[in-house]
């Protein structure tokens, strides 16, 4: 069963490079794990994932985790392969736990020499786990690592008994059914401070994001780290647009990618086939709370970053988040909606920035209740135009174009 394994701590992106485009699902995506058709129920695995590590220990995701498990001490299972099993890792990854006095197993899979017998893993994940937690790091290595060594299976067998799984950044992206990584950056290995260290400025920033499959438990293409740069200094949105134009028009996908963006403070709670959205911080930027976004190809091929509203308790699938992203997209290309957009951008711009209008959100019948908007340099995420800078706005419009109808009627 043990087929990968790497031969250095040291630069490892050639080694992975060849393995990019493997299939790694588990699951069919977005589908539930079972379904029984005699009681006409199912189940579908329990996930908190954040958009970066160290999120997942912020109060407002560990809430979120003892809420899931039903207990106040949950056995927590720490997955360290991203980050190559390192023990700092670890002792960083596990101290919200240990604050609260939970059991916890290091389960260790890196190497051949340090993996346990097919048996003891599935005792740990299986039998004795209440929670599952992915550390960040290198994704592709862990999406290798876990199918040489059987434990993507487990981890399956262990969320259809109703173990929480959850992570930030890998352990974010590892459970959709692709996710955006920068998994073949130089320095994306167990030695990572000491390539940095021997890496001149132009080789650090020679290397490309890419998108890999995953388990394929939330059907969506997810971008942890979404308000953020790459350490090329790249936008990590700019380039989750360009794979979903890629993917838009590869015709090996028979049905349309979706993504979702995760800021780095944001939390995906995925329950019953449901996904809420709660913000534990602000964005990257500062500018406002940290939040997830739905990213979409639309009918003039463009891909639209439209924003959702964290904190509001509501549970939706991603098929009625797309289809509400969707929508507020039809409803801001009307012809009035464009002319009240431009209202705002030009007062934004007044107030010293530059945007284009691309993100809004709405309200159930799909009228617009916010307009957000993507910064054009830089790669941060948006800025939100106030409420009664839009209202004036729309009554504006409205005096004007009834004024216009008054004209065409008397002429």
């Amino acid at each position: 069963m043990l087929q990968f394994e790497l031969t250095s701590d040291f630069i490892i992106n050639e080694t992975l490079k060849p393995h990019v485009r493997e299939d790694f699902r588990v699951a069919y995506p977005g589908k539930p794990l079972r379904y029984d058709e005699d009681s006409d129920s199912t189940i579908y695995p329990k996930i908190v994932a954040t958009g970066s590590g160290n999120t997942v220990q912020e109060p407002a995701a560990v809430s979120i985790l003892l809420g899931m498990t039903g207990t106040d001490k949950p056995n927590v299972v720490y997955i360290g392969t991203p980050f190559f099993d390192r023990d700092d890792k670890y002792n960083t990854g596990t101290k919200a736990f240990r604050d609260l006095g939970c059991q916890i197993e290091r389960l260790m899979v890196a190497k051949n020499s340090t993996t346990p017998s097919f048996p003891e893993m599935r005792r740990i994940i299986v039998e004795w786990a209440d929670l599952i937690v992915v550390s960040g790091g290198n994704s592709l290595f862990a999406m290798l690592r876990w199918r040489t060594t059987g434990l993507d299976q487990l981890i399956k067998e262990a969320a259809l008994k109703g173990t929480v799984l959850c992570g930030g950044s890998a352990g974010c992206g590892c459970w959709f059914d692709s996710m955006q990584t920068d998994s073949l950056k130089p320095e994306a290995c167990k030695l990572s401070e000491k390539v940095l260290a021997e890496l001149s400025p132009e080789q650090r920033l020679d290397w490309s994001f890419v998108r890999i499959s995953c388990m394929g438990f939330i059907n969506a293409f997810c971008v942890p780290h979404i308000d953020t740069v790459g350490t090329n200094n790249v936008a990590r949105v700019d380039i989750a647009k360009k794979m979903l134009l890629e993917a838009h028009f590869d015709p090996s996908y028979e049905a349309p990618v979706f993504g979702l963006g995760v800021d780095e403070k944001a939390v995906v709670a995925y329950e019953e086939g449901k996904i809420t959205i709660i913000s534990a911080g602000d964005r990257h930027d500062g500018l406002g709370p940290a939040t997830c976004y739905i990213l979409f190809v639309d009918g003039r091929n463009e891909v639209m970053v439209i924003p959702i509203t964290p904190n509001t308790g509501e549970a939706l699938t991603m098929e009625e988040m797309i289809e509400r992203a969707m929508r507020s997209v039809e409803a801001v290309q009307s012809p009035m909606d464009l002319i009240v957009s431009q209202e705002v951008t030009d007062a934004c711009a007044i107030r010293g920035s530059t945007f284009n209008t691309e993100m809004i959100d709405t309200l159930d019948d799909g009228a617009a209740t916010s307009v957000q908007s993507m910064p054009n340099v830089g790669g941060a995420l948006p800025i939100a135009a106030s409420m009664d800078v839009l209202d004036e706005f729309i009554s504006g419009m409205k005096e004007r174009c009834l004024q216009s109808i008054v004209e065409v009627n008397d002429g």
